[in-house]
């Protein structure tokens, strides 16, 4: 099945409108479609062949370099996301969006797979801004996320 996050995300926000979880601002509003779409088509599936490579090859040998692969793939998109970051409070700018906790899942992927991730200021950053928020820390608490760790 293909990927639902955006799908199902921006649902949410938008049946949830009193949280201001979705950008009201047309162009904003495609900002944050561009951006969902790119953390499942891209920044997702990039982690996959690193988590999960026997699921793109058939070779066992093969397998380790297609998680090789996967990894610099994904840390370049990690990199990426940092850039689009720099001088932003937020993924896109000043408001809190359902982008951001999105954005969050990866930095904690990222420290599951040893990748240098305080390296990346900006997006350190952005975590330690969610960090602050008490319905993020309390699900990230419940999950024993490695993010806590990073603290």
């Amino acid at each position: 099945m293909h990927n639902q996050n955006p799908r199902l995300t921006s649902y949410v926000a938008k049946k949830f409108t009193s949280a201001k979880l979705w950008p009201c601002d047309p162009i904003l509003e495609a900002r944050a479609i561009s951006a969902l779409a790119w953390f499942s088509t891209t920044v997702h599936p990039a982690f996959s062949h690193f988590g999960r490579p026997e699921r793109f090859t058939a070779d066992a040998a093969g397998a380790e370099k297609v998680k090789e692969q996967g990894k610099k793939t994904f840390w370049g998109c990690l990199q990426e996301i940092d850039q689009m970051l720099v001088g932003k409070e937020w993924v896109l700018g000043s408001q809190f969006t359902v982008c951001d906790p999105f954005a969050l899942v990866f930095y904690g992927w990222g420290l599951r797979a040893a990748l240098p991730m305080k390296d990346l200021g900006s997006y350190s950053a952005l975590k330690d801004r969610l960090l602050k928020r008490p319905a993020v820390r309390r699900i990230l608490e419940k999950e024993q996320s490695p993010i806590l760790k990073a603290a």
